[in-house]
């Protein structure tokens, strides 16, 4: 959660003319509702099936010359972690001060921490960030690592 997912993918995807799916966007264009709409109407547990299926759909869909965005509680899910396994996962493993930073600055509504106080806040992060590290198969600290990563990948062809 605001680790520079959707930013990153996006520019990834316009500088080498790759196929972005980014699966928050299509479950709100195909539902007709927002996240946060989602969860306020139908809670987490219907909004994590959706992400679900949107991830095995994308995931199906992929050619080597697609990046796929996904929210990042879809790691939370072990039929997801088992989905990623069959692409490239990069993590953007953020600071948490800038995590908070940007919850705190950015306009987003996030429903999951509506409410919660910077610890709980933490507790999350972590919990999460552990099964990204397990499931990734590359870890990168900021934008300028990760262009650099895809271009050794693209080298490696």
């Amino acid at each position: 959660m605001a680790a520079g997912k959707s930013v990153a993918a996006a520019r990834l995807a316009a500088e080498r003319n790759w196929h972005l799916v980014d699966l928050d966007q299509q479950i709100e264009e195909s539902i007709g509702r927002t996240i946060v709409e989602i969860f306020a109407d139908d809670g987490e547990a219907v909004f994590r099936k959706l992400e679900s299926a949107y991830l095995q759909k994308a995931i199906s869909a992929a050619t080597c010359q697609s990046i796929i965005a996904a929210g990042g509680g879809v790691i939370l899910s072990e039929e997801n972690r088992c989905l990623l396994k069959q692409v490239c996962v990069i993590f953007l493993d953020t600071d948490f001060k800038e995590i908070l930073r940007r919850l705190r600055t950015i306009s987003v509504r996030r429903p999951l921490i509506a409410g919660l106080d910077d610890k709980a806040i933490r507790q999350l992060w972590e919990s999460r960030r552990q099964l990204y590290i397990k499931t990734s198969h590359f870890v990168v600290k900021n934008i300028a690592e990760l262009t650099e990563l895809v271009d050794r990948i693209l080298e490696r062809g």
